[in-house]
């Protein structure tokens, strides 16, 4: 089992994932968020590494602090967190605005995958190595 700190004295849990295709790897500062159905990333990452968020017949419905929207799902190749890879996995594409300490969001659908044990008592994240 892998194990990753938190700070308890920050107001939200901040990781950092890595989508990618064939060719193109990049880094997002993520917060964890229990909260949230599923992973939330930026339009431009989308774009960045080939998928195409607004030819996506896929949208849900969200609720920000300001208003509902309806946002595209996708599927990114690759998405890694704490270690894990998942292949094919699909996150949605919405901007956080701009003052966010973070550029997307690690949802519910990636933490029921990854088997996530986040253990408050001990400021830790425990993920099952594969």
């Amino acid at each position: 089992m892998s194990k990753f700190k938190f700070n308890p004295k920050q107001s939200i849990i901040i990781c950092h994932a890595e989508i990618a295709n064939q060719r193109v790897e990049l880094s997002l500062k993520m917060a964890l968020d229990t909260g949230a159905t599923y992973t939330m990333i930026p339009f431009e990452a989308a774009i960045a590494i080939g998928c195409e968020p607004l030819q996506s017949q896929r949208r849900i419905e969200i609720t920000t602090g300001s208003s509902i929207e309806y946002v595209p799902i996708i599927t990114i190749p690759k998405f890694r967190v704490f270690g894990i890879e998942i292949k094919d996995m699909e996150v949605i594409c919405h901007n956080l605005p701009s003052q966010s300490p973070v550029e997307g969001l690690l949802g519910l659908n990636f933490l029921k995958k990854a088997k996530v044990i986040i253990d408050f008592s001990k400021n830790i994240i425990e993920v099952p190595t594969i």
